[in-house]
């Protein structure tokens, strides 16, 4: 059921806000005859995951609530006063006629729980705030004690609905409750819900159950908090589990990330060195205690959250290379301080503080490994068989058109970044000579080369590359034995990535693969022959397309004994036709009737009997000096 609202087992009201515009006179009349039956639960879940709150938006979630509110008012004709003026008006038993008065008070205690959500967020930042989120939560929490007592002092309403109001008003006391810091309060009405949804939920189809089951699961974190506060200290253990799975109330989120902040803090305090690779490592650093803590615990939080999906772990993971990013950058300052570490650079060692610099590096790049890891089996699980033994993608896309087909670049890409990782490790400072997580990683490297290029040829089936592809299977196939013999001398265990087993599955993939890509390229020849045959054109001469094979059943049917068959046409008609051939070309020179030749007049000797130039010759013309009489 998707939250209607029901009378005598039909359905009078449903969430849709278009129900919400049905006549009053017929809704009036119905409702004289059988009882009134809300699903309180099923009502406020469905709108939150429908407006905002799956992605933590509580203020667009007021916002629907304000609008929602505002059409059953206007439905049922329930003023709170005049334009100028608001008169407030509860809801008695007298006007109590229609079922959408239920809808109406639960309506108006989602806006003021939503706002004081709204708000609590905005209080970190603004302290001032968290004044506002107490009042807005005392309202929400009136307006649900009213529905509660509307429900309770009426008899048009069935016994079930009875019940779901009194946990819903239960639900809202306790979390004002948790807001004071009231925990043995706090805890009483949390388990008088959990009490009543459990209740519930027996009576429930299989359909209808989940909705209780998972409210159950919510509020239980709140009550090992308040049992935590109150001095069990065995709570302690079940809260850190639950950490980071999403299962709990948004109420608690922020107050057990201090909590696990504490815990550590105490553990840290105890925490002043470790042991990697053989060498002992002193921590100073508080920060990169807490992260050293924090590594600890992230196997048994991954555990914890591993039927919560693939996003709650990516999220966890993230969080993880998030704070190794603070703590590197810390050590990174501590090294720059200590003037131990500037000594040991010129002489080529590795001091304490670079020893641990190179171990967060390593956390760092071994958890961004598994990280992608994880992004593969996730890709895995969404591509159907037939990606892996080479299928044509339109045909995986036409099986399964209701999700995206992973490519088999997706897989690459991941894989480049899992190498390049990979190399970065045996490059760290003060671990390049070790030799055992050298072959440990070298032959991480060599597996994971192996499943790159497999998929690498994968992308060349798509493509209809056949021989390129034979020829990656052949170097996956290289690749593959290569890392099983050096897995076996392997006898460092720092790395949980891949195994022979999963080796040997890739091994009988690429058997498989080979002999499908082998049919496919002989059947492509096969087609792509055909195909050239139907286009050759008889009318040839035999003599122009000897370069073609052609079963020309003219030639085939040819024979002596056959005088009157049909002779092929062998050769082209005689005498052949006439085809321009070039001559042999004749050059003209051209250009010499447009050069101009430089002047030769100053090179040339002066004549005999030709005047001198200049005021001398003048001279010697007038008095009759030079040159011959």
């Amino acid at each position: 059921m998707t939250g209607a609202i029901e009378a005598g087992g039909k359905s009078l009201y449903d969430v849709a806000p278009k129900v919400d515009r049905l006549s009053d006179e017929e809704e009036v009349m119905k409702s004289e005859f059988a009882f009134f039956s809300v699903d309180i639960l099923h009502v406020i879940k469905d709108a939150q995951a429908q407006h905002g709150l799956r992605h933590g938006d509580y203020q667009r979630y007021h916002g629907y609530c304000n609008r929602r509110l505002k059409r059953i008012r206007k439905v049922l004709k329930f003023k709170m006063g005049e334009k100028r003026k608001v008169i407030p008006k509860k809801v008695t038993e007298n006007i109590f006629t229609d079922p959408r008065y239920i809808l109406m008070l639960l309506m108006t205690s989602e806006r003021a729980w939503s706002m004081a959500m709204y708000l609590k967020q905005e209080a970190n930042s603004q302290p001032r705030k968290r004044h506002h989120m107490v009042e807005k939560m005392r309202k929400a929490v009136s307006c649900a004690m009213e529905l509660n007592k509307l429900c309770e002092d009426s008899e048009k309403v069935d016994p079930r609905t009875k019940l779901e109001a009194q946990a819903y008003g239960a639900y809202m006391n306790g979390v004002l409750m948790f807001e004071l810091k009231e925990w043995e309060a706090a805890m009483a009405l949390f388990r008088k819900t959990q009490t009543i949804y459990r209740k519930l939920s027996e009576t429930m189809s299989k359909e209808e159950q989940p909705v209780y089951l998972n409210m159950i699961e919510e509020i239980g974190p709140n009550i090992r908090y308040c049992a935590y506060t109150i001095g069990d200290q065995s709570a302690i253990d079940d809260l850190m589990q639950m950490h980071g799975t999403g299962r709990q109330d948004p109420l608690l989120a922020g107050k057990l990330d201090s909590l696990i902040a504490e815990s550590r803090e105490r553990k840290a305090a105890s925490m002043s060195e470790i042991i990697w690779r053989g060498r002992k490592i002193r921590i100073k650093n508080n920060k990169v205690r807490l992260f050293l803590i924090g590594v600890k615990d992230f196997d048994k939080d991954l555990d914890a959250v591993e039927d919560a999906g693939r996003d709650s772990r990516i999220e966890m993971y993230d969080q993880v290379l998030t704070e190794c990013k603070d703590a590197l950058q810390c050590t990174k300052e501590d090294i720059k301080l200590d003037p131990h570490s500037k000594a040991t650079e010129k002489a080529d060692t590795v001091s304490d503080l670079q020893f641990l610099h190179s171990y967060l590096s390593y956390i760092r790049l071994n958890k961004t490994i598994q990280r992608n890891r994880l992004l593969v089996d996730d890709l895995r699980a969404k591509s159907p068989l037939s990606l892996l033994t080479g299928s044509n993608p339109e045909e995986m896309a036409a099986g399964d058109t209701g999700r995206k087909v992973p490519k088999p670049t997706d897989f690459i890409r991941l894989y480049d970044g899992i190498i390049q990782n990979l190399g970065e490790v045996v490059g760290l400072p003060g671990v390049a000579g070790d030799a055992d997580l050298q072959g440990e990683v070298d032959a991480q490297k060599i597996a994971f080369q192996a499943f790159r290029c497999f998929y690498i040829a994968q992308a060349y089936v798509d493509d209809k590359k056949w021989a390129e592809a034979m020829a990656l299977y052949d170097r996956v196939l290289e690749h593959s034995k290569k890392t099983i013999k050096m897995l076996q001398d392997v006898t460092c265990t720092e790395f949980d990535l891949l195994n022979t087993s999963s080796i040997e599955d890739l091994i009988e993939t690429i058997a498989f693969n080979r002999y499908r890509v082998h049919a496919s390229a002989v059947l492509e020849g096969v087609q792509s022959q055909e195909k050239d045959e139907s286009k050759v054109d008889t009318t040839v001469p035999l003599l122009e397309r000897m370069n073609i094979y052609y079963e020309d059943p003219a030639v085939s049917s040819l024979s002596v004994n056959k005088p009157n068959s049909k002779v092929p046409k062998l050769t082209s008609a005689f005498p052949p036709s006439f085809e321009p051939v070039p001559c042999k070309p004749l050059f003209f020179d051209l250009a010499l009737n447009h050069v101009t030749f430089p002047s030769l007049d100053s090179k040339l000797a002066q004549k005999p009997g030709q005047q001198k130039a200049g005021l001398s010759g003048l001279l010697s013309n007038i008095w009759g000096w030079g040159g011959k009489k």
